[in-house]
């Protein structure tokens, strides 16, 4: 999702003809929403970060996926914020993406949700709401579904945003929907909701990711984009820092979930608990050639040609572009004396997986 809702878009844009190099004092733009996955993002802001690193960068949020894609299109925004699976979608409607890096996924901020008392058995043939109808959504309900014999075909397909997608639950209009945090939250308090499955039963079923327009990207520098970058590295260490949640808390309540307020460390510590912000070394385990980003969108091709979802066939390289986050998360864990996973290997390697920061800034 642009903004973990997206609709399909095609984009054009001209390519400039000559190298660029460094842009010095250009502002780049990035959207995001209300999700704590993407809080790195204000964090690095108000911190500094990207300042430090030589880049100016202005965050921007969005509660209207619209308006995004018409920044997008307008170029007033040069980067976003999405899940990988959605990228996927794009990509089959012949949107030029590029994801850049994954930067964390969820884990437990996505829910499968019913009427207490229901089961998903009793909806076969009917509607099952869900925030985004894009391989994403689809993956991580369809993976619930076939633990239960049942498949995507099986129910009618629904898209609904998220706010009305919950209203719609507590009015009784729609009986089971798949939604995300904070609306997933409110689904289960004013609707009398229970829980089927959340994305920590899958984990890494929703990997989300950096990225940008593929025509757009090629006129940015790719210092500049390894600048950005570093600069969600190092917020991504920062909020995983106990001593740090006091101005973290207030980053969180002023921007990531501004028009959410009032809420208490304990509503900020269970969005919180939904996602998994990663830590340095298991993101390149992530963004390395054959590694987690790279399985996932193969498993994905596969789920999607099993569910005749499959609109138009891809390969990791036409999603993905590992190049400069390789490049930026080698020299951060070489900087701070860290191995570096998996380094060299080559794609479709195997390897074990290093452990990871369950949650970004868990407060103590």
């Amino acid at each position: 999702m642009i903004s973990r809702i997206l609709l399909t878009v095609i984009w054009i844009c001209l390519v400039a003809a000559v190298p660029v190099r460094a842009d010095q004092g250009r502002l780049y733009k990035i959207a995001t929403v209300a999700w704590a996955g993407w809080s790195p993002l204000h964090v690095a802001e108000a911190m500094g970060f990207w300042k430090e690193a030589g880049i100016s960068v202005q965050v921007r949020d969005y509660d209207d996926p619209i308006v995004i894609l018409e920044a997008i299109r307008a170029g007033r925004i040069d980067f976003a914020m999405d899940m990988a699976g959605t990228l996927v979608g794009l990509y089959m409607a012949d949107t030029p993406v590029q994801a850049l890096a994954e930067t964390n996924w969820s884990d437990g901020g996505d829910k499968i949700i019913v009427k207490r008392g229901g089961d998903i058995r009793q909806s076969l043939g009917q509607t099952v709401g869900v925030f985004l109808n894009m391989p994403s959504c689809l993956y991580f309900l369809g993976t619930y579904l076939k633990t239960r014999d049942l498949k995507i075909g099986d129910f009618r397909i629904v898209e609904v945003n998220p706010e009305d997608l919950t209203a719609q639950f507590v009015a009784g209009r729609i009986p089971v929907i798949v939604n995300y945090d904070p609306w997933a939250t409110l689904a289960l308090r004013q609707g009398d909701g229970v829980v089927l499955a959340t994305s920590a039963r899958f984990e890494g079923c929703i990997p989300e990711c950096l990225w940008g327009y593929r025509d757009h990207l090629r006129q940015i520098p790719d210092e500049d984009v390894k600048k950005l970058l570093q600069g969600w590295v190092r917020a991504a260490r920062w909020v995983n820092e106990p001593a740090n949640w006091p101005d973290y808390a207030r980053i969180l309540r002023t921007r990531t979930f501004r028009a959410n307020t009032p809420l208490t460390d304990d509503d900020l510590r269970r969005y919180l608990d939904g996602v998994g912000i990663h830590a340095p070394a298991f993101m390149l385990e992530r963004n390395r050639n054959g590694g987690g980003l790279e399985r996932y969108l193969v498993s994905l091709r596969a789920f999607l040609q099993e569910n005749g979802l499959l609109k138009k066939d891809f390969q990791v390289r036409d999603i993905f572009d590992n190049r400069l986050i390789t490049e930026v998360l080698a020299e951060e864990l070489k900087a701070t004396g860290l191995p570096v996973p998996g380094a060299p290997r080559p794609s479709g390697s195997a390897g074990t997986e290093p452990g990871r920061i369950e949650t970004g800034g868990r407060a103590p």
